[in-house]
């Protein structure tokens, strides 16, 4: 490769480059820890149609900071679903940064099956290489990094274009799990362009000290790195976000709250606090909401933390919080889950199997709510739910655990796999 390869603060910068239609007609190859293909926040799959239509750059949508719940139609977590309205991505290949073990479909399957799929078929496929799969509107293949150059030889024909998260190389506490020779030697195998690189430091996902990758990996693949981020500086210190994520305290600092993110840094503080005292951390929440921002995220780890000190009217009030907010991000989604389980605890079996239908619906891949749906319906005799979530379950393992010598399978949704 030559030439100068751009690199970005966060994922959803990326979008800058869209309009010069890099996706298009191709398969994107995809290098991350996380997976940034969710639902879109309530509005913005509206918002993207529409910049689109008037012919817009879908960069002027993206949110400042590097949280759901603030102005903006999409951003870091979201942004394949995005691409998919606003820059015509169909087939997209995630390579995450576990390689195959023992038993690694069930672990592809667990990495994508909190993502709602609206009510529609996701029509799974699993082979020997990857974990195929539909959601947010595009055909995804979940491939472990020591099976891509079989899955390149044996499901991608057309052209092929990168994009590297350079937080796929280490963890949040500088834990390597790949070199840069190692993701040069991959990407090579990929063969097209490179798009693009983001360092995820800002969001908290790669120690700051690290953001020098970004320029290692483009020298190893003999290109420039251009830095090309223009989302303004964050109202708080660099490693605020870091140390969300390494689960670590964060002291009080009312002058951090700042006017440019009323209430954002609050909600932050509160995450710090909720695991080992969630009345701090509702403070955190009422104050954070006051200021004008409600966080799915804080109320989410709020009722968890009651939730396992078995306080589950408590702990269910503030799920249904976290789902009120936006019902269909995958956060939510799990606390639709747990909402179940405290409604078992609180109302019995009957309710809270009423209240799984709808769920097991959404996210025809976790297994863990088939499983509940099956007991639950079992303990209630009700028969034929009971049969339905045995077949589901059947129809997983199928995908979790391919029998040797049969690469494909029957999956949910009723497809061939």
């Amino acid at each position: 490769m030559s030439g100068h390869v751009d690199l970005f603060e966060e994922h959803g910068e990326v979008a800058a480059l869209w309009p010069e239609g890099p996706y298009r007609g191709r398969t994107v190859v995809c290098f991350d820890r996380h997976l940034d293909l969710k639902p879109l926040a309530p509005g913005g799959e509206e918002a993207l149609s529409l910049s689109a239509a008037r012919g817009e750059n879908p960069a002027g949508l993206l949110r400042e900071l590097p949280v759901r719940g603030v102005p903006g139609a999409f951003g870091l977590d979201d942004f394949w679903s995005a691409a998919a309205i606003a820059a015509e991505l169909t087939e997209l290949v995630w390579v995450p940064s576990w390689t195959s073990h023992p038993g690694w479909q069930a672990t592809a399957v667990d990495c994508v099956s909190l993502i709602a799929t609206g009510g529609t078929a996701a029509d799974p496929c699993v082979s020997d290489c990857c974990l195929t799969v539909r959601l947010c509107g595009v055909r995804l293949a979940v491939v472990p990094a020591d099976l891509l150059s079989r899955h390149l030889t044996a499901h991608v024909s057309g052209e092929v274009v990168v994009d590297i998260d350079l937080d796929w190389l280490m963890d949040e506490h500088g834990r390597a799990d790949h070199t840069v020779d190692e993701l040069a030697g991959l990407v090579g195998a990929c063969g097209g362009e490179l798009s693009a690189m983001t360092w995820s430091t800002r969001s908290g996902f790669l120690p700051h000290e690290f953001r020098r990758v970004g320029a290692d990996v483009a020298a190893r693949l003999g290109m420039r790195a251009r830095t090309s981020s223009f989302l303004p500086s964050t109202p708080w210190p660099e490693d605020l976000l870091l140390n969300v994520h390494r689960g670590r305290a964060l002291p009080a600092d009312d002058d951090a709250d700042g006017t440019a993110a009323p209430g954002v840094v609050v909600a932050l503080r509160g995450l710090s606090l909720a695991q080992d005292s969630p009345g701090a951390a509702q403070e955190c929440y009422e104050r954070a909401a006051a200021r004008g921002y409600r966080s799915s995220w804080l109320a989410y780890k709020i009722g968890i933390a009651h939730y396992a000190r078995g306080g589950h009217r408590i702990a269910r009030d503030w799920l249904r919080e976290a789902i009120g907010i936006d019902g269909r991000d995958t956060l939510a989604m799990h606390a639709r889950i747990m909402s179940v389980r405290a409604t078992t605890r609180l109302e019995g079996p009957r309710t809270a199997l009423e209240e799984l239908h709808g769920i097991a619906a959404q996210l025809p891949l976790r297994a863990g709510v088939w499983r509940t749906m099956r007991l639950l319906a079992e303990h209630t005799g009700d028969r034929e739910v009971a049969a339905g979530a045995r077949r589901q379950l059947e129809l997983i393992q199928g995908l979790t655990a391919p029998r040797p010598g049969v690469p494909h399978a029957a999956g949910p949704g009723g497809g061939q796999v």
